[in-house]
């Protein structure tokens, strides 16, 4: 499966539509797809798409952008109300991605993306001056319980993702995904990446992160082992118009970690099993 793919409609550029991606993803023999937008719910699309066709599961959820109105707890609800899978906190908004776009990375989608989303707003914070964490926060943990969904922690910095973890665990919240751990705005070190697998957390690491340089394919696979075979997933987060397609790029990325050493057990942990046990995934989906 592939927990995280960008598809149109969109702000900016994406190769496939919903539709397409469905339709590519059922060819393949894929168990399900999440669709992710950092500026709409997917969950009503999702809930369409899974209408239309019944060979995988379509997901969906919604990012806590501004939006959505940012920390929004109403639009929570309504979300997991219409059958949304994930809530991610901020992405591209947050305060954490903001601080590092002004730094002077220059990566022209990420910068096209950010200007649609986040530039006329002040960036989004989940805690307040003490350090503990927003009211409104919390309450959505509370929601993400009593669902039984998933909590993404989106483009948070590494010590805000392990606040939200702790808090998210005490709070009997048992679907955990920590957003692409690698990517230059977050980089979570590995010893920080091994304590939150003791406490639960699932890693989305994605093929996205190795096309564009930010980490080699050897130490991907060193953080997916360090975190244990129950710690990782493997997405593409892919959809850009200068990259493959998501199905496409899911077979690629197998070819690259096959290449320095994955063993085909670990692709049945880290790209099937993972997955379903996060998505509660019927076990008929998928071939």
């Amino acid at each position: 499966m592939d927990t995280h793919i960008h598809t149109s409609p969109d702000v900016v550029p994406r190769r496939q539509s919903d539709r397409e991606a469905v339709e590519a993803a059922a060819t393949a023999g894929m168990a399900a797809i999440v669709l992710k937008s950092h500026t709409s719910p997917t969950s009503p699309r999702a809930a369409i798409a899974n209408s239309q066709q019944d060979a995988i599961m379509v997901a969906g959820g919604v990012v806590l952008n501004h939006a959505v109105g940012g920390i929004n707890t109403e639009a929570v609800r309504v979300s997991l109300g219409l059958g949304g899978k994930i809530v991610w906190m901020p992405t591209v908004c947050a305060d954490n991605h903001i601080r590092y776009m002004r730094s002077g990375v220059s990566d022209q989608h990420l910068a096209a993306l950010t200007s649609c989303v986040a530039c006329h707003h002040a960036p989004i914070r989940i805690q307040d001056t003490g350090g503990s964490l927003l009211p409104e926060v919390v309450t959505v943990i509370d929601l993400i319980a009593e669902s039984d969904a998933v909590l993404a922690t989106g483009h948070l910095a590494a010590e805000e993702s392990a606040l939200l973890i702790q808090t998210a665990r005490s709070k009997n919240v048992t679907r955990i995904l920590v957003t692409h751990p690698e990517a230059p705005q977050i980089r979570m070190p590995r010893e920080l990446q091994t304590e939150l697998a003791d406490a639960g957390a699932t890693f989305e690491r994605c093929y996205y992160s190795i096309l564009e340089g930010y980490i080699t394919p050897e130490a991907m696979l060193e953080d997916a082992r360090a975190t244990g075979p129950d710690g990782t997933v493997l997405a593409t987060d892919l959809g850009q118009t200068h990259n493959p397609l998501p199905v496409d790029g899911l077979m690629a990325f197998r070819e690259a970690l096959n290449a320095v050493g994955m063993t085909d057990n670990e692709w049945g942990d880290f790209a099937c099993r993972n997955g379903r046990r996060l998505l509660d995934l019927a076990p008929e989906k998928g071939s």
